[in-house]
Formats: C-alpha cells, structure tokens, sequence
C-alpha cells in the first residue's frame, strides 16, 4: 500500500480524549472564576445601593423635621421617634430602621439625630446625621 507523503495516519489525526477533557477543565476553571468576580461586583453594588438609599432616606427625614417646624409650638412639640420603613430597590425591598433622637441643646435651639439602620449579609450598618434646628418665633 502507498502512501502519500503528506497524508496523516490515523493514530495522529485530531484530539485525544484526554487533551479534550484537560482542555474542558482548563475552561470551566476560567468561566467559575469569571463567575465568582461577576458575584463579587453584585454584591458589593448592592451593598452601595443600600448605603446609597439610606444617605437618601435620612436626608428626607431630616428635611420632614426641619421643614415641619413653622412656629414656636411646632418647635416645642419635637419629639423623638422611630419608624420601620421600606424601600424598593433593585426587584426587591429592603427594610430600613429609622430613629430620630431630639435633644436640647439651649433654649431656643434643640439637636436633631437621625440614623438609619439595615441589615445585609448578616451584618448590621447605620447611617447617622444630625443637625441644630432654632425656634423661629423665641
């Protein structure tokens, strides 16, 4: 039997099983730790949102109590509170604990604590601003 010199046997044409196998491992290590990174990013995104929501939700709060102050008697009326509140983000809710600590200060001036809490993974975070609000009619 002749064979053409530049013909190929059969024993050497193409992938072995094995070379196929090792390079589908080889893949699958690559596309799980692509995975891993993409699920890294969505968390630590949500975590911002949720920061982001919550800078967002006591900066409402805050504006609420200052602007809710017109005379002297809504002033002397400022009370500490607390609410649960929910927000929508991203498909889901989440759930916010909002506690706003009224303090005096002087006379005529009282400080004003909101913070905001959540929980995500388990852990629990806060978000706090305060300000001074006066009298408007001493």
């Amino acid at each position: 039997m002749y064979l053409h010199p530049n013909a190929i046997s059969n024993n050497q044409a193409g992938f072995t099983l094995i070379e196929f196998c090792v390079a589908v491992v080889i893949m699958m290590v690559g596309l799980l730790g692509l995975l891993q990174a993409v699920n890294m990013a969505t968390v630590h995104n949500m975590g911002t949102v949720l920061r982001n929501e919550a800078m967002s939700l006591s900066d409402e709060q805050m504006v609420l109590i200052k602007t809710s102050i017109i005379d002297s008697t809504s002033f002397s009326n400022l009370a500490s509170s607390s609410d649960y509140v929910s927000r929508k983000n991203r498909g889901g809710f989440s759930n916010y604990s909002v506690a706003r600590t009224i303090s005096s200060a002087s006379t005529n001036t009282k400080e004003v604590l909101v913070r905001v809490s959540w929980r995500y993974k388990g852990n629990k975070f806060n978000h706090a601003i305060t300000t001074l609000v006066t009298n408007p009619a001493p």
